[in-house]
């Protein structure tokens, strides 16, 4: 694990030599640290295909950097590289679920009447919110999660700009983040 290395003079040598270019220095830090960064990595995505991502991004930025004063501990360097490029790949991976797919999870689960009821309620709730919307973020959210528009299709139908359909959207989806969040884990909290 990084937490546990220290920055070595063998660690400055070599990135001395890789802000020189020199790919043999890349080449053996790499060999180094790779697993460290990939174990740090899966532990927090849990996704061995999503980890190598993050290796290979955590070591672009380390050739990109080399040269820079802001390497000073190489091991902590890599754990904040990491920490960061890990929150980068789970928000690239957090997606709107559209309420035509809630619906859809929700017909393939049977269940008691309870959890039936249930689910029905926050169908409803997430509804409630949707419809609580401002006029304008209500009908963009629709068009874009309910019919299947896209971005640039809303912003000709509407007469506004791509931008504004963006902000749109963007706000919108942060004032049912917290519904969505619930529904997720409802729904993957009741799944078979």
């Amino acid at each position: 694990m990084l937490a546990g290395k220290k920055h070595s003079e063998e660690d400055s040598k070599l990135l001395s030599e890789l802000s020189d270019g020199s790919a043999l220095a890349f080449q053996t830090l790499y060999n180094r640290y790779w697993s460290d960064v990939i174990d740090e990595a899966f532990k927090r995505l849990d996704d061995i295909d999503h980890a190598k991502d993050v290796v290979q991004d955590v070591f672009a930025c380390l050739w990109s950097k080399a040269g820079s004063a802001e390497i000073k501990n190489l091991p902590a360097w890599l754990t904040t590289v990491t920490k960061n490029q890990v929150f980068s790949h789970l928000k690239k991976r957090q997606r709107f679920v559209p309420l035509t797919e809630i619906y859809n999870e929700l017909e393939q689960y049977g269940g008691n009447t309870d959890a039936v009821v249930l689910r029905k309620e926050l169908v409803a709730a997430y509804e409630a919110l949707i419809n609580a919307l401002p006029e304008q973020q209500r009908i963009i959210f629709n068009m874009r999660y309910k019919e299947g528009f896209t971005p640039d299709q809303i912003a000709e139908k509407l007469n506004i700009s791509p931008k504004t359909v963006r902000n749109h959207l963007g706000r919108a989806l942060a004032k049912l983040k917290t519904a969505i969040f619930i529904v997720n884990i409802f729904l993957l909290l009741t799944q078979k």
